[in-house]
């Protein structure tokens, strides 16, 4: 019997997937739930992104502007952080001292973009009313979630480290935030490099105080985007529901819950420029629009801002866009008076 030697290893890259095609993923989980035989892709297409950032064989320059940004500073934005700083002193946010409830996770998007800052206002008016004690970091580095995705290990370890040091320091035991992407990572990534302290996302915590909760009486149509790292990554469905049915009455895109259709931002490409072809975000705008809706409720930063320009390149008549926060506060006294920031 004549024994064969192992044959070459081809690389993935090159051979069989393109690398174009490697970084173009959001990252979103549908092709593992859909799989019928459970083949996990994920760990396998950041483990190509890895060794293609590792080896600097991926060329690209909004990449590397974000890499630069997140080892030199503190957000995705490439902002600095003094722009934080007056955000929180504008809506006089506490600092949280380890005597609150919660460390309120501002995150790039809630801390430098400015509808994320109106959903972080919101949400501060819903905490308020509900009497929850709060305070936020005085300082606040990204998770590191965009480079994780990215496979870029070496500026994902420094950003979770940093703030895995921050978070012991101020004895942060119990963290909300309004970014399925942050929880996500500080849940479940940073147990790499220490133990995070528990964390949920805001839908989980204003369906549970739903009670305490004034009611809109004008039940208005909402179509409800599952984000991708709130369902398939964190099976979350029915909380964000419970809140739109509050303050509205909820349509269904024919794509949900499970099976819902990216926004486009994941695993990354927020950042990385424009698509080629047809954009994701334009896609699934068309499948919202055509609900009927009056408006489109979200729950994640990133899918607001994605939705943002795509719902207004449909033209005049495109429902409002609205996070699950902005949707409840509407209803509580003075909402007339909400700070836009």
């Amino acid at each position: 019997m004549n024994e064969q030697g192992p044959k070459s290893a081809e690389p993935l890259l090159g051979k069989y997937n393109s690398q174009e095609a490697a970084f173009q993923c959001t990252t979103c989980g549908a092709c593992e739930f859909q799989c019928p035989v459970g083949i996990e892709h994920l760990p396998i297409l950041i483990g190509l992104r890895r060794g293609a950032v590792n080896t600097g064989e991926w060329e690209n320059e909004y990449g590397a502007k974000l890499f630069l940004a997140l080892e030199r500073g503190s957000n995705a934005l490439g902002m600095g952080s003094a722009e934080r700083d007056k955000f929180v002193q504008k809506l006089e946010l506490p600092i949280f001292d380890g005597t609150q409830e919660y460390c309120l996770w501002l995150g790039c998007m809630g801390g430098y973009d400015p509808k994320g800052r109106e959903i972080i206002a919101d949400f501060v008016r819903v905490m308020k009313h509900l009497g929850t004690s709060y305070g936020v970091l005085r300082k606040e580095k990204c998770t590191g979630d965009p480079v994780r995705r990215l496979g870029n290990d070496l500026a994902f370890q420094q950003l979770a480290e940093a703030n895995l040091e921050t978070m012991t320091q101020a004895k942060v035991k119990k963290i909300i935030s309004i970014c399925p992407h942050c929880v996500r990572t500080i849940q479940e990534d940073w147990k790499e490099y220490g133990t995070p302290p528990e964390i949920e996302h805001h839908s989980e915590f204003l369906a549970r105080h739903l009670d305490r909760l004034p009611k809109l009486q004008n039940k208005e149509s909402i179509v409800f985007h599952d984000p991708c790292y709130l369902g398939r990554y964190r099976n979350v469905y029915d909380e964000p529901r419970a809140v739109v049915k509050a303050g509205g009455e909820l349509v269904e895109a024919p794509r949900h819950r499970e099976r819902s259709f990216c926004c486009g931002a994941g695993g990354g490409l927020a950042f990385l420029g424009e698509e080629k072809g047809e954009r994701v975000s334009s896609v699934r705008a068309e499948e919202l629009l055509a609900t009927g809706a009056t408006t489109v409720g979200t729950a994640c930063p990133f899918c607001n801002t994605m939705f943002r320009d795509a719902l207004a390149s449909k033209g005049t008549g495109a429902p409002q866009l609205l996070d699950i926060a902005q949707l409840t506060a509407r209803a509580l006294p003075n909402a007339a008076n909400s700070t836009n920031n």
